[in-house]
């Protein structure tokens, strides 16, 4: 068992998590944009930006449900899944 102040801050760190990911997930989509002077095809373009939506969107998910997870075992909840 860890103790609830540290699960309380892992829980803030895993919450924390998401900007990062977030930034990330923007620049590729700057990356993966075609520009006036050149870059990927539209099709290619299209389906990079639907993969990386939904990597992205996946561990954003995970990270916050980790993040209230550890919260509630912080707060003492304990729920079986």
């Amino acid at each position: 068992m860890i103790a609830p102040k540290t699960n309380r801050l892992l829980s803030l760190v895993a919450a924390a998590a998401v900007l990062p990911l977030l930034g990330l997930y923007g620049l590729l989509m700057y990356i993966a944009t075609p520009s006036p002077t050149g870059g990927m095809e539209p099709t290619v373009t299209t389906v990079c930006y639907i993969a990386f939506t939904f990597i992205f969107a996946a561990l954003i998910i995970v990270a916050l449900n980790f993040s209230k997870q550890l919260s509630r075992e912080a707060k003492g909840v304990f729920l079986t899944p």
